[in-house]
């Protein structure tokens, strides 16, 4: 996005949005009120995962990341895994439930493909979708999690996606401000939950078809981009930048208020995707500022342990999952010395 022409900037998400919208409507028909169920419907209902809408969302879900839609990757790719469970279950001719465990399987060998964490992909189905963890669930689901992070790690040579050096908060005066830090974000999660819902409520209430609509969101995704080229997809890049540069908390705060309503826009519309990425986005900004408030008055703290405190905080006040976001985060990092200071500002 910062390398090319502001025209193009600002059209380039417009375009993808309507092209993603013209596949929802006329391969996939959601515009006549179908839609194949996604694989928390199917672990909740012991549904099976349509193949063709599985690979249509997929599709245009694509479209809409590589345009530049602020939105995550991440839930097409679970989508995908989860529908290989669920054409397991078929063949294999399982019972109602097993099939419905297979597809659970499924998801968490995604979300570690995704991320490359395997103890999280699986926590994250444990606690989140299947509301439980209990050792006779959550050892499948972790070796589904563990063998697709292997597959992953071989063919793209992948490490941790975060990979930093955060040091410790252990003094007092820093642990507070954590407290401080998981105040905030448990604060601002809801709002961005609520934010999310009445964007949705306000496209479904604009009489225009879906294309029209995603291409008009795509549009003003765009035009924020001429202010800060990084609300441009899921921000993968801006969360490794906040780790290892300095930067001052002006353009954070900024950049933060931007992707919100980027993402908010993006995902209202109806665009397909995951909003888990952007929420780690979110996080980052956050501790990147509480970071930069704490450095006033304890010099030397460090900066990339508060971006991580952020992300974990903020993950668990969206998803009301404190555990999966600790490992989460501690797994994309590989920083298991931030572990007490990470449960403190999740819980």
């Amino acid at each position: 996005a910062t390398r090319l022409p502001l025209t193009v900037r600002i059209l380039v998400p417009a375009a993808g949005g309507l092209v993603a919208g013209l596949i929802l409507v006329f391969l996939l028909g959601r515009g006549k009120g179908q839609r194949g169920a996604d694989y928390m419907e199917a672990i909740a209902g012991g549904n099976e995962i349509p193949l063709r809408s599985s690979l249509l969302k997929a599709a245009s879900s694509a479209i809409t990341v590589v345009s530049g839609g602020s939105i995550g990757r991440e839930g097409s790719m679970v989508q995908l895994a989860a529908l290989t469970g669920s054409l397991f279950g078929k063949v294999l001719r399982l019972s109602a439930e097993e099939r419905r465990f297979a597809v659970a399987c499924g998801a968490a060998a995604g979300l570690a493909g995704a991320y490359n964490t395997p103890i999280a992909g699986a926590l994250f189905v444990a606690e989140i979708v299947l509301g439980v963890i209990s050792v006779a669930s959550f050892g499948p689901l972790l070796l589904a999690a563990a063998i697709a992070d292997s597959v992953v790690r071989h063919v793209n040579s992948a490490g941790p996606i975060f990979a930093a050096s955060p040091g410790n908060l252990q003094t007092l005066p820093e642990l507070l401000a954590v407290v401080a830090t998981g105040i905030a974000a448990g604060v601002l999660g809801p709002l961005l939950i609520g934010a999310l819902d009445r964007t949705h409520k306000r496209f479904a209430a604009w009489h225009l078809p879906l294309p029209l609509k995603m291409a008009a969101a795509g549009l003003a995704v765009g035009g924020l981009s001429a202010i800060r080229p990084e609300v441009w997809g899921n921000g993968y890049s801006v969360i490794n930048s906040l780790l290892h540069q300095p930067w001052v908390w002006q353009s954070v705060l900024l950049m933060l208020v931007l992707k919100i309503i980027a993402t908010t826009l993006t995902s209202g519309s109806g665009a397909v995707g995951g909003v888990f990425t952007p929420t780690l986005f979110v996080g980052a900004a956050l501790g990147t500022l509480a970071g930069s408030a704490a450095q006033l008055v304890l010099p030397g703290t460090s900066m990339p342990a508060f971006t991580l405190v952020g992300m974990s905080a903020f993950l668990a006040a969206v998803t009301h999952a404190p555990l999966t976001a600790v490992v989460m985060v501690s797994e994309m990092t590989s920083g298991y010395s931030l572990v007490p200071a990470l449960v403190l500002a999740s819980l």
